[in-house]
């Protein structure tokens, strides 16, 4: 999805340097990448959340290495 989201945002962009877009087009266009950017932004912050989760899972498990020697 973040990705569909980053090539609209590439077309938007290709769209507005291009001559002869209106000014209605260009403040549509540039509306929809600032929707689209917020939207880019928050997925990145949701992932962002799940590596840091993720890496602290990941911390944990190297602290306390297993013990084959120890029963359970």
């Amino acid at each position: 999805m973040l990705d569909e989201k980053i090539k609209e945002l590439e077309n938007i962009i290709e769209s507005l340097e291009q001559e002869g877009t209106t000014l209605e087009e260009g403040i549509s266009l540039f509306e929809k990448g600032v929707t689209l950017t917020k939207e880019c932004l928050a997925e990145l912050g949701a992932c962002k959340g799940k590596i840091t989760r993720l890496k602290k899972e990941m911390d944990e498990l190297v602290e306390s290495p297993y013990n084959a020697d120890k029963e359970i």
